[in-house]
């Protein structure tokens, strides 16, 4: 049973699954309740230590993710205080411009991090970017995030 919930094709119909109720306003408490469910459910089922350093946050939140998908979470700098990943994954919202969806989606992730010690920021994402990954930042929890502007958060105040 825990291989099955941890593999990456579960880990995919999942995300779609969430993707679909994302993207509609009325689904928004919904969404964050599922999204956070799902990452308590990762966590319980894992057990990961608490990370002592932004390293081990990083690496604690790729070997949370599907044994057999490990690979498309990948981890491309790692600072004093800040770990850089990216996520290669083919998301369900690539090309939607629905930045906010994607927010609500990362709410998996955020959850994550914060269950280890650390935060997330999506600084980037596949919904908007034209790319075809997220780029992450990750960093202890407490850190001062102020200089890493969330994807969404760009997005919006360039519609205002």
């Amino acid at each position: 049973m825990r291989e099955k919930l941890g593999s990456q094709k579960t880990f995919v119909n999942v995300l779609r699954f969430l993707a679909f109720f994302s993207q509609k306003k009325i689904f928004d408490r919904l969404t964050f309740w599922m999204t956070k469910k799902n990452a308590k459910l990762n966590i319980r089922l894992n057990q990961p230590k608490q990370a002592t350093n932004v390293s081990d946050l990083a690496i604690t939140w790729q070997q949370l993710m599907p044994n057999d998908g490990q690979h498309l979470f990948k981890i491309t700098e790692i600072s004093k205080d800040t770990a850089y990943t990216e996520i290669h994954l083919h998301c369900p919202l690539r090309g939607t411009g629905n930045v906010e969806a994607c927010y609500k989606l990362m709410n998996y992730d955020r959850t994550l991090m914060e269950e280890i010690g650390g935060e997330l920021v999506v600084l980037e994402s596949q919904s908007n970017s034209g790319k075809n990954y997220c780029s992450l930042a990750i960093r202890e929890k407490g850190q001062n995030m102020n200089d890493l502007i969330p994807a969404h958060k760009i997005t919006s105040n360039n519609n205002r």
